[in-house]
């Protein structure tokens, strides 16, 4: 058994990096159809003899070597296990995502698989791409396509959702993220960064800069992507977990009027999820930081990162919204199927950052009513918070917190 492992991990590695796309805003005028699509990429069938026995923790446990073992039981050096896990549909998904990050070109160090959720994967439909950063490196990106390419790019401009992933993650832990933007009419664009996911390590001289490889994701998909000529470049928002948080936060400034590196295309609102304590300048498009009670942030340590992120919150003038979500972890932005954080944590997630995008970029009035609503599982122990064309709403729970003055 050990023996074949090894033999699986010294396949030659090769990233599968998708399609390339070689057409760009002249070819894509008049876009009369979708560019071809597809769904998200499943694994393939585990190793023979680990087949048919995929939902049975207990026989795989012992057949396994104990690398592979902790690899998909062990909570306390990945957050996860599939002891628990009662839908059979993500345990098989589990266990042979598994199997394939030994020999697919994947990278083992990252504890996360780049298949995506099984019940996402099949929502979508998403192109494929590659394209060069400023230094050279080859990035994986996908432009997943509003409403699931149901519809028509005819009924374009589309508004245009950049999505920027954590550390040591991949795109696809945030399908679900990005299906909700495409489901409601924007065009997503994400990508790994370098040395993450299908992307390949920094060639020489790439300092592996974040904010560079955003901006350079923004000029492919503006400039040459096969859907450039149906996007609306005055509604461009950004996302972004973790390390994409602070990505975010990096792009956010640099639309300050003295900005040093100007983005290729304007940004005019962002959600930054989760960031860990930058300290940043500030810019006047709208920005909301998303957290939870348990968010560490690398792990679920109670009570930390909603203090350490409140004060950047309050250092922002321009439109603003600090959201705490209840008894929930770092793992709330992700589709990852065993990462521990509260089940309404990713409601949470989505019903902000989508009203959030709708308000400031659509100019969906109906929007502010969620973004000064309220929400049952909003923190009781840290202040919620929005300031919204100047007028500032503090929330504990599933209403507004009561002004101490009342009680003076």
């Amino acid at each position: 058994m050990r023996l074949y492992l090894l033999v699986l991990f010294s396949v030659s590695l090769m990233a599968c990096g998708g399609n390339s796309s070689s057409g760009g805003a002249a070819a894509a005028s008049g876009l009369a159809s979708w560019p071809a699509s597809q769904q998200g990429e499943n694994p393939p069938p585990a190793p023979e003899q680990f087949e048919p026995i995929v939902t049975n923790g207990a026989e795989l446990a012992a057949m396994l070597p104990s690398n592979v073992v902790n690899r998909l039981f062990d909570p306390v050096a990945f957050g996860y296990t599939i002891n628990d896990i009662s839908d059979p549909v993500i345990v098989e998904h589990m266990v042979r995502s598994t199997f394939a990050q030994l020999q697919d070109g994947s990278r083992p160090q990252h504890a996360y698989h780049w298949y995506g959720h099984p019940y996402e994967n099949a929502e979508v439909a998403l192109i494929p791409v590659e394209f060069l950063n400023r230094y050279g490196t080859k990035l994986y990106g996908e432009i997943v396509l509003p409403y699931a390419a149901t519809g028509s790019p005819r009924e374009g401009p589309f508004p245009v959702i950049i999505a920027l992933e954590g550390l040591n993650t991949n795109i696809a832990m945030y399908r679900w993220w990005h299906r909700l933007f495409a489901d409601n009419g924007y065009m997503v664009f994400a990508f790994d960064f370098s040395g993450q996911g299908h992307s390949e390590d920094e060639v020489e001289g790439d300092p592996g800069n974040n904010l560079h490889d955003a901006q350079d994701a923004m000029t492919y998909l503006f400039e040459q992507s096969s859907v450039a000529s149906v996007l609306n470049a005055e509604q461009v928002g950004v996302i972004g977990h973790s390390m994409g948080a602070a990505a975010v936060l990096r792009v956010q400034e640099q639309e300050a009027s003295n900005a040093t590196e100007a983005n290729p295309v304007r940004i005019k609102a962002a959600v930054a999820a989760a960031p860990v304590g930058e300290s940043v300048s500030a810019s006047p498009i709208p920005i909301m930081i998303q957290t939870g009670d348990h968010d560490g942030p690398i792990a679920p340590l109670p009570f930390i990162n909603p203090a350490v992120v409140r004060p950047l919150y309050d250092s922002f003038e321009s439109d603003r919204a600090f959201i705490v979500a209840e008894a929930s972890s770092h793992g709330q932005h992700t589709n990852y199927p065993f990462l521990p954080t509260a089940t309404w944590g990713r409601d949470i997630a989505a019903t902000y950052s989508l009203a959030w995008m709708n308000y400031y970029l659509r100019g969906d009035a109906s929007a502010l009513s969620v973004l000064e609503g309220g929400h049952p599982h909003l923190s009781f122990l840290h202040d919620s918070a929005t300031r919204i064309n100047g007028l500032e709403k503090v929330y504990r729970g599933n209403g507004l917190a009561p002004d101490p003055a009342e009680f003076e």
